[in-house]
């Protein structure tokens, strides 16, 4: 299986290589402000891992390896790659506009094992609102930290009734308020 997904991951960067001759880095940590993606006094810092960034002249490739057994959450990839796109912009100073991402699915499986593993670039562009709902996911939980029983107020709502984990968070936040009061 490791062969063939460094094989695969080989294969990729042979093909990304045509268009971004230059490899600029691999496992590249991004540590901005989280004010640098979103309007917020909060102090927080966003982290996360490119994996690897290429380039041709001023223009640069974002590169995510993803091992999903098929492609169908690649529209959730984008999400995560289009943050990477806006702090890698904000952190080197780089136009959005000079910079693509594109998603490296390395352990393509069928449903039914054959024991063959096969690879896709996806090079599809985020849609224009994409970051927009990775903002409203991000602004949730600054509401949370905000304010720890909307929280426990938007777990209730969950349909998780049949998660024990769940079922215990509760449990434990509905004694801790009871203390309270």
């Amino acid at each position: 299986l490791k062969g063939q997904i460094k094989a695969n991951i080989e294969k990729i960067v042979s093909e990304i290589r045509k268009e971004y001759p230059e490899l600029v880095g691999s496992e590249i940590d991004i540590n901005p402000e989280l004010s640098n993606l979103i309007s917020t006094d909060e102090k927080i810092t966003f982290s996360g891992k490119i994996d690897a960034i290429f380039k041709k002249g001023s223009k640069y490739l974002i590169v995510d390896w993803k091992t999903d057994k098929a492609t169908s959450r690649a529209s959730d990839h984008r999400q995560q790659l289009e943050a990477y796109k806006k702090a890698y912009s904000s952190i080197k100073n780089i136009p959005l506009t000079d910079i693509k991402v594109a998603i490296g699915f390395i352990a393509l499986r069928p449903k039914i094992k054959t024991g063959k593993i096969s690879n896709s670039l996806d090079s599809n562009q985020p849609r224009a609102g994409v970051f927009d709902t990775f903002k409203k996911k991000l602004e949730k939980v600054l509401t949370w930290k905000k304010d720890v029983n909307q929280f426990f107020s938007d777990l209730e709502e969950q349909d998780l009734k049949t998660d024990n984990l769940w079922r215990a968070i509760i449990e434990q936040y509905e004694k801790e308020k009871e203390v309270e009061e």
